[in-house]
């Protein structure tokens, strides 16, 4: 009786772990299903304004497309936010779209002013000090060096504002804010998301 307890309770533990793991890899569209959203998102346009579309614009909306997913953010328990190369006529670049899951497929549920996904304070803080640790260990003068690793150490992200998509490069700029044993201070930072990880972009 303890043994089939047992297995029993093994079972169900793979199992938990492997509903975890497979919502952990649902949790944002590949390209072909980011697509597939955003191909249901120009139809359903097109059908409400039907008879005011014409030829033309019909042929490019027919001929846009999402090229590939940059990387993507859990908004809340049903929403995920991700940066989207675009294909369109005449140009390619980088959009922010909100995307459900409605059973096996994706849906677009924002997709006009969408805010940009951004990294946490923490995430960014430990950003910024991996970047200045790294400057602190390129530099010659070891009491500086020193100096700058105390700096950094004592750092804080207080605030990322007014955080925007650039287009073109699909990094998210945002204006970061922290306090120091220094005071107070501030400078523009570029964040990069890849699948579910943020990077520091050089300026």
């Amino acid at each position: 009786m303890l043994s089939i307890a047992l297995t029993r309770r093994t079972l169900w533990l793979l199992l938990s772990f492997v509903s975890a793991n497979a919502l952990a890899s649902d949790a944002a569209p590949d390209t072909e299903q980011a697509n597939a959203a955003y191909r249901r998102a120009l139809d359903a346009q097109t059908r409400e304004q039907a008879g005011t579309t014409s030829p033309l614009m019909r042929s490019m909306l027919d001929s846009m497309k999402i090229a590939a997913v940059q990387g993507c953010q859990r908004v809340d328990a049903e929403q995920t936010a991700c940066i989207v190369k675009l294909d369109a006529p005449m140009r390619e670049g980088y959009q922010a779209y909100r995307f459900r899951a409605d059973g096996k497929d994706w849906r677009i549920v924002q997709d006009a002013d969408t805010p940009a996904p951004q990294p946490t304070l923490a995430r960014a803080q430990e950003l910024v000090r991996e970047h200045l640790n790294a400057l602190a260990a390129q530099n010659p003068d070891r009491k500086k060096a020193e100096e700058f690793r105390r700096f950094t150490a004592g750092l804080s992200m207080t605030a990322l504002n007014s955080c925007q998509l650039d287009r073109d490069s699909g990094a998210v700029e945002c204006d970061g804010q922290w306090d120091s044993s220094e005071g107070k201070g501030g400078k523009p930072l570029r964040f990069g998301l890849n699948a579910a990880d943020w990077s520091l972009l050089a300026d």
